[in-house]
């Protein structure tokens, strides 16, 4: 009986290590085949970017590119091949994918795939974008069709239709291989050919059918280090302003600067355009120079100049608060020269308050003339009034100037920010960032630092403030500023919500409109000021062309775009 047991016990051992060792072995052999499977499987991928550059952010970490999306048609040429080619024959499988596809879209969507099916025919081991831009009537129609090797799915798109902030991030070419303007054309080796972050995949086997379940897969791609300029944009306070610009504006512009850090947090620039339309066409036929970014060009600023002309005089001590002026409706240079005041009757005897709160022409010239033609230049040196230095931009535009003739009458033209001064909006701002700062000057900087496709970072160093009037100075011309808007020009400025400063300005163009009869002389309007009053953080300019006065038409847009940003600060 042992003997039986112990025969039966090691017959059980030997079955156990038979079925052992074959599944061990099974196992074994299924591996090779999963390998040799995974080597016949290949994938193919697509970006879901409409182009393959690098991202553009706001000074949070917010994305200003690549924020919406669009619907693009994809197709895999081997699947194509598979289903609908007789004999082998892929570009007859695509005529074929086109005839069925034909019904259904447009013909700038057919034009679109018959170029990209005849370059498929050469290149047929790809997953690839056909189309983009699909409509809504186009979608429809795609709804449920069951074309073999076609999909419709979301592509990501550059820029957003609406124009926002056209004019900074610029636009690139019909590939996206290249930037053209703006930060796309500045920072373009940085942004130029930047892997994307998502892309759509597909597995094929060795006779490029697609895997059912492998089809079209989202996936992330690991180790991108995504190149990407930072802006020192503030992502919400451009929308604040973009919306105000365009509630209130059809051609101007406005700036938003940090006062401390002298950061742009906002440009918008009007009229604005949208970088998917021909560009070709708009620079051919626009009577409006949409392209070129307002907050940048050159204009005379009007009563705007009388903020500098009112520091430097009570910096050098050629007036004080307590002077009086004449003002009897204009200033006489000689009986055939005068420079009018916007007050046809005149202001009569005032003090400085009344007469920066006024906007009097007479008794700025009078101020301007005590302080001499040197003295001015002088202190639009000191204030870096023409300098063009935007850190990590360039700009493409005439170069602003303060260029003052010989003579009493040129001089006076200057001292009201007309013939002889030509300034930006962006230095504008600037120059009330200064007086807002304590009479302090630091270079404006749009770039905060940008990463290149190998992760290097690139920064912009910190410049130190410089000293331009003593704080003595630049808090009485603010003090002028606080009344402009409490008993002056600028009233209509007024935030109930927090105390503002500011000065209205309305400038001669000398460009007569042909159409009214009689012929006008258009105006530019403006309105440049800071707030909270109490403790200044932000700058702003408005520049409205041909507005009637920068009370009237400027001055509700800088209290829109303050009490926009008072959500948010």
């Amino acid at each position: 009986m042992r003997r039986r047991i112990a025969t039966l016990a090691f017959l059980m051992l030997l079955l156990f290590a038979f079925l052992a060792g074959k599944l061990a072995w099974d196992q074994v052999i299924n591996g090779r085949k999963l390998a040799q499977a995974a080597v016949r499987m290949r994938s193919q991928t697509a970006e879901l970017k409409e182009y393959p550059r690098g991202v553009i952010l706001d000074r949070n970490g917010i994305p200003l590119t690549d924020t919406t999306y669009d619907y693009a048609l994809y197709a895999i040429p081997g699947v194509i091949k598979t289903h609908y080619a007789a004999g082998g024959d892929l570009k007859a499988a695509l005529i074929r994918v086109e005839s069925l596809l034909m019904p259904h879209l447009n013909d700038d969507t057919l034009q679109e795939i018959k170029h990209s099916l005849s370059r498929l025919a050469v290149e047929n081991d790809l997953l690839v974008r056909i189309a983009s831009h699909l409509n809504d009537e186009e979608l429809k129609a795609l709804e449920g069709l069951d074309i073999k090797g076609v999909i419709v799915a979301p592509v990501i798109k550059r820029y957003r239709d609406d124009g926002f902030m056209a004019h900074i991030l610029g636009y690139v070419g019909p590939t996206g291989s290249s930037g053209l303007s703006g930060i796309e054309k500045l920072y373009d080796h940085i942004l130029a050919h930047s892997a994307s972050e998502w892309e759509l995949v597909t597995t094929l086997d060795a006779r490029n059918t697609a895997i059912e379940g492998l089809m079209f897969k989202l996936r992330q791609v690991q180790g991108n280090t995504r190149a990407r300029v930072v802006l020192t944009i503030d992502r919400r306070i451009q929308e604040v302003v973009e919306n105000a610009m365009n509630r209130h504006v059809d051609q101007g512009a406005a700036v938003v600067m940090d006062i401390d850090t002298r950061q742009v947090l906002a440009m918008a620039s009007r009229p604005s355009f949208n970088p998917y339309d021909d560009i070709g066409l708009i620079i051919a036929s626009d009577p409006y120079s949409t392209l070129t970014n307002r907050a940048l060009s050159r204009y005379h600023p009007g009563s705007l100049f009388k903020i500098l002309i009112a520091a430097a005089a009570l910096e050098e001590g050629v007036i004080s608060p307590d002077d009086y002026f004449e003002c009897d409706g204009a200033y006489d240079f000689s009986p055939e020269v005068a420079i009018p005041c916007l007050k046809k009757e005149g202001h009569g005897r005032i003090d400085l308050t009344t007469a920066f709160t006024r906007s009097c022409n007479p008794s700025f010239i009078a101020i301007g003339e005590a302080l001499g033609r040197n003295n001015v230049m002088k202190y639009v040196e000191r204030f870096h009034l023409t300098d063009e230095t935007l850190q990590g931009y360039v700009a493409d535009s005439d170069y602003s100037y303060v260029l003052i003739e010989g003579g009493p009458a040129a001089l006076g033209n200057a001292c009201v920010g007309q013939k002889g001064v030509m300034l930006t909006p962006l230095q504008l701002t600037s120059m009330i960032a200064t007086i807002a700062d304590q009479g302090l000057w630091k270079a404006p900087s749009l770039v905060r630092y940008c990463v290149d496709q190998q992760g290097r970072t690139e920064t912009f160093p910190d410049q130190p403030k410089q000293r331009v009037i003593s704080p003595q100075s630049s808090a009485l011309v603010r003090q002028l500023m606080e009344k402009v808007i409490t008993e002056g020009s600028g009233q209509s400025a007024a935030v109930p919500e927090v105390p503002v400063a500011g000065k209205t300005g309305t400038s001669q163009t000398g460009i007569l409109d042909e159409e009214t009869t009689p012929p006008r002389e258009i105006l530019n309007a403006w309105f440049g000021g800071y707030f909270p009053a109490d403790d200044p953080r932000f700058a702003i300019v408005v520049l409205v062309e041909d507005g009637e006065s920068g009370s009237q038409n400027a001055a509700p847009v800088f209290r829109d775009i303050v009490q926009g940003m008072l959500q948010y600060y």
